[in-house]
């Protein structure tokens, strides 16, 4: 590694979590590798994930499939997002399935071998064809001699509403029962809906975030995902002086101050200010305006430099960090970028560095 700041990645327990969704469900689960794995990897995740057993994948866009397929994974892919209307070939030449995007995307393209799986628009009205439309468009889909490989749709608060989950799936099984086809896939529910919802018409679940041990719903999963930097200057302030840019926190001469080299520019927000990390065995406070590339931490004891500091991770819940800064676990995993090196574990030891940038 070229910087002290890396994610580190728990195979052990990605792997736990990927069999304590197998095991609950019985259904073959779709690992969500998309947005980078969530910072996984995706390509790393796969493969952790193919010694699982599971096979088949789903990605938002065709770069992030032809990532999958040019790094060795020769499993199912489904694109769960837009795909460009002249890029069927390139669909077609790596065996990758497509989703219905809207009835408009399935007049226009070229879908002729096309593997396809009717999205369904049950409430989330983002994509997908509504169900008013359903029957005429799996039609439509024979006609064009496509691959009619799957059916699916999308929980819009399954994080937040049962009830509403409830009926957004009595909606879809209701048009799925109507269209009277045999589909390979049925597919509608996500980490959170998998635990919330029997989703008893379905064969398979798209579990994204849960095999990475994250819930809104406690089933035992265990968090794989740390992120840590390292101590490259240990100092004590006099009463009176100021730290970082802005002059925003003055000491009062008491403690020590720490900088460790990470930063906005790494995905790691300016709002974390005044919020807790872990340095070997107290905790500190960020203080000052977090800046690019660089941060400072105030704690009791002095660290010296080389002293591994934990952002999120084992004392620092990353699910309750973004409950304090008023969003979502996904943000702030997947705004975590390439500047910083994936370092991933198992049985207690590093088996791999990975570089993004190299």
């Amino acid at each position: 590694m070229y910087r002290s700041t890396y994610v580190e990645v728990d195979l052990d327990k990605l792997k736990y979590n990927a069999r304590r969704f197998q095991e609950r469900s019985k259904k073959e689960i779709i690992g969500v590798v998309k947005a980078n794995g969530y910072c996984t990897v995706d390509y790393m995740e796969a493969k952790a994930l193919e010694e699982c057993g599971i096979s088949f994948f789903a990605v938002s866009s065709l770069d992030e499939a032809l990532r999958l397929r040019k790094h060795g994974i020769q499993g199912h892919i489904l694109i769960l997002g837009h795909v460009p209307e002249d890029a069927m070939d390139l669909i077609r030449k790596n065996d990758i399935s497509i989703v219905t995007v809207s009835r408009e995307f399935v007049q226009k393209a070229d879908l002729e071998g096309v593997r396809i799986h009717l999205k369904l628009n049950t409430g989330m009205n983002r994509i997908g064809v509504n169900v008013s439309e359903a029957k005429k468009t799996l039609e439509l889909l024979k006609e064009k001699n496509t691959v009619i490989e799957g059916v699916m749709s999308h929980f819009s608060s399954s994080d937040s509403d049962e009830e509403y989950s409830k009926k957004q799936y009595a909606m879809f099984k209701d048009c799925v029962l109507s269209l009277d086809y045999g589909f390979r896939y049925i597919h509608m529910s996500a980490t959170d809906g998998a635990i919330i919802v029997d989703d008893d018409i379905c064969n398979a679940q798209r579990i994204g975030i849960g095999l990475l041990g994250y819930s809104s719903y406690d089933i035992g999963l265990r968090p794989c995902v740390s992120l840590y930097s390292e101590t490259v200057m240990c100092k004590q302030l006099s009463a009176g002086e100021t730290v970082s840019y802005g002059r925003h926190y003055t000491s009062d001469g008491k403690g020590y101050i720490l900088t460790i080299p990470l930063g906005y520019a790494d995905g790691f927000y300016r709002s974390n200010t005044g919020k807790e990390v872990f340095v070997e065995n107290e905790r500190g406070i960020i203080v000052g305006s977090v800046c690019m590339d660089q941060l400072m931490i105030l704690t009791e004891n002095p660290h010296p430099v080389g002293t591994r500091v934990e952002l999120f991770g084992e004392h620092i819940d990353i699910a309750k960090r973004a409950e304090d800064l008023h969003t979502i676990t996904y943000e702030l995993l997947t705004s975590l970028s390439d500047r910083i090196a994936r370092v991933y574990v198992s049985d207690g030891k590093v088996t791999e560095i990975i570089d993004p940038r190299f």
